[in-house]
């Protein structure tokens, strides 16, 4: 006889056997408990002064204990399905989803499902292993990428490829592969630390042990610095593009020369010196071995009886009036007019200098013991009195060839924020503004265009952002080579780079983790006008969400058609009339997705299709370059990568997150005014994983400043679509004039040492293993609020309930940036308005995050 819970009357012999009892009942509903009570009752039960039935016994096969077995079996049922009906009726109780959802369903939340991670692909039109920029026959220069076109990951051992489609049809061409900014010639800076430059051509003829004047620009006198250095080093690089002579120095000391005595000249000239001389007479014999009668005759007037021991008139040159003439030691071609000359005399005392030759002839000269054809020289007066009478210390280098330093384009950091006119482009001026830059060339960007701006910042750290083209103008400065184009992006880009690094991706296409099916367009049924509220459901599951504007962030991918004609998709149906075109998608508990018409369709075989894609979930947030693998190849397409991270992918809401969910989501329904709304809007929008609030203050301006992370507890990227459309919609349900500023989270990952004392009896690695299990629980990413300081109390304390754990000693505790106070606390900032460097407005300065993870755990023997 059958007790009506899976239990034969025969395994049912006694109150004590409780097997097959339905999982979940309560003790008093048990199929044991209620026969107990039942024997027990008609036992104790009184009837003409007495207890009839106190010896029925209690045999399995008693006609009367099977009925009352099968009775018990039957209230255990009706018992414990009670009971799951009011479990399932409350948020904490229940674990059936399906009840969950309808129960949250009746207050206005809807769960979350599963969400396609995006990505920002980065084409190369051209062929495989081409250098850029060149030409293979066969090749378009214009292509096409259509729309749905599939990229797959190259999947890791032992898991599986990653496929994401194309989300519009994109032209893409050779030219947009890879664009560069302009950047303005700049000179190198001259100082006298300098120890080599670049000149341009070949043809200077330096040679080691020549001299050189490198200028150096300018100084606040309106004079010019030059530096003068001894050539050390010749390169001929004749091959280079564009070629150039390399000269190696030393010794290099800054001069202060008047511009007419260099003249023509201008920063970035070189003038050689290649030529060295001597004023006449250096080479003298000494008087002193000469003999008296020349000692008399020649040299200087002294007293009487005193034998001369120098030359008389034996100075460098002779002045009269503006000019100072000087002999040379030798004929000396490159003594010319116009030339300069550097008199240095190699004494502290007294510094080289610089002077212009007026005249130079060649002529002799027999003087001083010598004689000699020369070359006579005139030169201005400001250096004779320091050189006059240093003849034979006094050298004269004589110039020989001028050039000019090899010019690189400038590496300043862009955006640039401060007016900027390129020497050479004097009608390209930047309006100051950080939302712009310059292209080299013509470059005709649509707007609405995404691009990657992708390079190094000035500390050398890589960078890629996300923007939007708002607008192109090509600007002209005087000839085709002086062609440029000014981008205008719809938004600052956060980041700045270096311009030497700085390239723009200009094949950008969207694309989503979500596929369509082969089938393409399904026929969801037929229309029929007698029927109101139509609803069709989809074949195959789980429909994709993309991300779209909206107080979630997401909308389904779905485009719906009857007779051909386009129907809209809508959050709600409510007040819709029978002759709406309005559709919504609703997500059945059981699985799968239906679809639901506001209007009355028109009669029709099969005219009611669907066209839409499947998949998502947080499989599709993978990291940059990882999406290479082109499924559909197109003609023209070389190849294909993800520069920035696929982000934005999160699962279908789980039971525990429906009850953490759906009190914030009912609690807002879509409008938010409190701090505390914020906040849940936050976590219920697309992609967003964890989110904080605080207010700040910007002058007498309040601020809600909201810490985000994605769904897989990363910052967002920079330039996310996350961060700008989570921002539209707070705006748009938060009472106007609100305003509100966003921002990812800095991670502050912690180093954690500790000398630990295990229990003997049990592996030393498996108690090892527990306690990094353990601090990663509460200490990782996931667990860790932002702006929270770590104490060492509490690492221990997480310790110390390890079972196994006999003692522990927290030996270090660090962080980047951070350093821990005098009681044993790891600071960590909060969130706060700060004032921009660079464009002098307020910005949110992010909150830090410390965390820890299993490798930056390490562990010691505590002995002792």
């Amino acid at each position: 006889m059958s007790c009506g819970c899976g239990n034969s009357g025969d395994s049912a012999a006694g109150p004590h056997v409780d097997s097959g009892q339905l999982p979940g009942a309560p003790a008093r509903f048990r199929y044991g408990a209620i026969l107990e009570r039942l024997l027990d009752r008609i036992s104790r039960a009184e009837a003409l002064g007495g207890r009839p039935l106190a010896t029925l016994g209690r045999a399995p096969d008693d006609p009367a204990v099977a009925l009352l077995a099968a009775a018990a079996g039957a209230h255990h049922v009706l018992g414990w399905t009670l009971h799951r009906l009011a479990v399932d009726s409350t948020l904490p109780g229940t674990e059936d989803r399906a009840a969950l959802v309808r129960l949250t369903g009746m207050l206005g939340h809807l769960p979350r499902p599963a969400i396609a991670a995006d990505a920002l692909l980065s084409f190369r039109v051209g062929t495989p292993g081409a250098p850029e920029g060149a030409v293979t026959p066969g090749v378009p220069d214009v292509v096409t990428i259509p729309q749905g076109l599939q990229v797959a990951s190259v999947p890791e051992q032992g898991g599986q490829p990653v496929t994401f489609e194309t989300d519009s049809a994109v032209e893409a061409r050779a030219g947009w592969n890879a664009l560069r900014p302009l950047r303005a010639p700049a000179l190198p800076v001259i100082s006298a630390a300098t120890t080599g430059v670049e000149v341009e051509g070949v043809a200077l003829g330096a040679r080691v042990g020549d001299r050189v004047l490198v200028h150096a620009g300018p100084t606040q006198t309106g004079t010019a610095s030059w530096l003068f250095a001894l050539v050390t080093a010749v390169e001929i690089a004749a091959a280079a593009v564009p070629a150039r002579t390399v000269l190696t120095l030393a010794a290099g000391e800054l001069l202060t020369v008047a511009d007419a005595l260099t003249a023509p000249s201008r920063p970035g000239t070189v003038i050689l010196l290649g030529q060295r001389a001597q004023p006449f007479g250096a080479t003298a014999p000494d008087l002193m071995f000469m003999p008296e009668a020349v000692r008399r005759a020649r040299g200087k007037a002294l007293p009487k009886r005193a034998l001369p021991i120098d030359w008389a008139d034996f100075f460098v040159g002779s002045v009269s009036g503006e000019a100072w003439r000087i002999h040379l030691d030798s004929v000396h071609p490159a003594a010319a007019p116009g030339r300069a000359v550097v008199l240095d005399s190699g004494s502290d005392q007294s510094h080289p200098g610089v002077e212009r030759i007026v005249a130079a002839r060649e002529t002799a000269r027999s003087d001083f013991g010598l004689s000699a054809r020369c070359t006579l020289v005139t030169l201005g007066t400001a250096l004779a009195t320091a050189f006059k009478s240093k003849v034979r210390e006094t050298t004269i280098q004589l110039e020989t060839a001028r050039g000019d330093l090899l010019v690189h384009p400038e590496d300043r950091v862009l955006p640039i924020t401060g007016t900027a006119s390129p020497a050479q482009h004097p009608a390209f001026v930047s309006e100051n503004l950080p939302d712009r830059f310059y292209l080299t060339g013509a470059v005709v960007l649509p707007p609405g265009r995404r691009v990657i701006l992708t390079g190094r910042t000035a500390d050398g750290e890589p960078m890629s952002e996300a923007a939007t083209v708002l607008r192109t103008e090509i600007r002209t400065g005087g000839s085709p080579e002086q062609r440029a184009t000014l981008v205008v992006l719809e938004r600052p880009p956060v980041g700045r780079w270096t311009g030497a690094t700085l390239t723009v991706l200009a094949n950008i296409v969207p694309s989503s983790h979500a596929r369509t099916p082969a089938a393409g367009a399904e026929i969801l049924g037929s229309g029929d006008r007698t029927v109101a509220l139509p609803r069709f459901p989809l074949k195959q599951s789980p429909l994709a969400r993309l991300a779209a504007p909206g107080t979630r962030g997401y909308a389904p991918a779905i485009e719906i058609r009857v007779d051909d004609r386009r129907y809209e998709p809508a959050d709600t149906l409510y007040d819709e009339g029978p002759d709406s075109l309005r559709f919504r998608v609703t997500d059945q508990p059981e699985g799968g997705a239906e679809v639901q018409f506001a209007g009355r369709l028109p009669s029709g075989t099969g005219n009611v299709s669907a066209r839409y894609r499947i998949g998502g979930g947080s499989a599709g947030n993978l990291p940059n370059d990882r999406l290479t693998q082109i499924l559909t190849p197109v003609n023209g397409i070389a190849t294909v990568t993800n520069p920035l991270p696929a982000a934005g992918g999160s699962d279908a809401e789980t039971v525990e997150e429906l009850r953490s969910s759906a009190p914030k989501t009912i609690r807002t329904l879509d409008r938010v005014v409190s701090l505390a709304d914020f906040e849940a809007f936050a976590q219920g929008y697309r992609g967003v994983g964890r989110a904080s609030v605080v207010e700040l203050r910007a002058g007498l301006r309040r601020i809600v400043c909201l810490t985000v992370a994605t769904t897989s507890f990363d910052p967002p990227a920079a330039g996310s679509d996350l961060v700008t459309g989570l921002h539209e919609a707070l705006v748009a349900a938060s009472p106007p004039g609100t305003h509100v500023a966003i921002a990812g989270f800095v991670d502050l990952p912690m180093s954690v040492g500790l000398a630990l004392a295990s229990d003997p009896a049990l592996p030393r690695p498996a108690v090892e293993a527990a306690v990094r299990a353990a601090l990663v629980r509460d200490f990782g990413r996931r667990a860790r609020p932002f702006g929270t300081a770590v104490h060492r109390s509490q690492i221990i304390a997480t310790v110390q309930h390890v079972p196994g754990v006999v003692a522990a000693v927290l030996t270090a505790i660090s962080a980047p940036g951070a350093a821990e106070d005098a009681e044993g606390r790891l600071p960590c900032p909060a969130a706060a308005m700060v004032t921009d460097p660079s464009t002098g407005r307020p910005r949110l300065d992010p909150a830090r995050l410390l965390s820890v993870a299993g490798p930056d755990i390490t562990f010691t023997e505590l002995t002792g």
